[in-house]
């Protein structure tokens, strides 16, 4: 991750994403995944991050935040994420080194009409890749969370900034339209 203090300064938005070594999977049962969402409640409250988004993945992960202050860097909020589930995991299943492949790679959002772009990226993860036919089955996301229907690690729920309804939401979700491709590529990889 760059570590230029323009980059990680206060009130930016940023997408987190990261993957297992080789593309292994870094979550094998239910207990991975609701222990890296522990961490995730936890670390954002130390450091002062907003969570608006995120899916959960069997070999990778995405995380859209908000870093309120210029204190509470997005950066450490994601190398001690991944510092503590990858030490966690490795004293569980009796391995050692790293997990994931790399630092933690993050693209900052200037633009905000692309929030709702990148939390459909996000949030449609879990369907492209095969998972689930629908993108709120996916029970380790922010989607129910969103819904009402699970606790929340989302503290700053954007969806109703742009959109006038919950339904609406729903319904930009599950279009089968292609999100703005400029927007896409500037801010998802």
């Amino acid at each position: 991750m760059p570590n230029s203090p323009r980059y990680f300064q206060k009130d930016t938005y940023h997408h987190l994403y990261n993957r297992g070594v080789n593309k292994n999977k870094v979550f094998l049962d239910d207990n991975d995944y609701l222990f890296f969402t522990k961490k995730m409640k936890e670390y954002k409250e130390r450091h002062l991050i907003k969570i608006i988004a995120y899916c959960l993945m069997p070999n990778h992960f995405h995380i859209f935040i908000h870093q309120t202050t210029a204190e509470g860097l997005a950066s450490n909020f994601a190398g001690d994420l991944t510092n503590s589930y990858t030490k966690t995991s490795n004293k569980k299943y009796k391995c050692s080194g790293v997990l994931f492949e790399s630092r933690t790679k993050s693209k900052i959002l200037y633009d905000e009409t692309a929030f709702p772009i990148v939390i459909k990226y996000i949030l449609l993860n879990s369907v492209k890749a095969g998972l689930v036919n629908e993108f709120d089955k996916w029970k380790y996301s922010s989607a129910n969370e969103f819904l009402g229907q699970s606790d929340s690690c989302v503290t700053d729920n954007i969806i109703p900034a742009y959109f006038n309804s919950i339904k609406k939401w729903i319904e930009f979700m599950n279009s089968d339209d292609e999100t703005n491709s400029d927007l896409h590529d500037k801010y998802l990889f």
